[in-house]
């Protein structure tokens, strides 16, 4: 996983992994804050591209559940793992 925040860091891309999802946009909201809005969304699909292209096929299963945040996609993984490791652990 840090493989994957170096990479996300180097593209610039790991906003969404940094940062919290921005309100959404209304008629009202200035400049400043629909471009915030615009680097987070492209942040997290570039991101979720990119996870989901190369995690295993072990964790396919989570490639079919609705997640559209980058950072709960990789929190996904992680309690996946944690539960393959805790098995791994038993059997040996």
């Amino acid at each position: 996983m840090e493989k994957a925040f170096i990479m996300f860091g180097c593209m610039e891309i790991d906003i969404a992994l940094r940062e919290e999802q921005p309100t959404p946009l209304t008629a009202k909201n200035t400049l400043d804050v629909k471009r915030n809005f615009e680097r987070w969304d492209h942040s997290n699909c570039m991101s979720l591209i990119i996870v989901k292209h190369n995690i295993p096929e072990a964790f396919g299963d989570i490639k079919s559940k609705k997640i559209t945040q980058a950072k709960c996609f990789l929190d996904e993984i992680d309690k996946c793992y944690a539960k393959n490791k805790k098995v791994d652990v038993r059997i040996n």
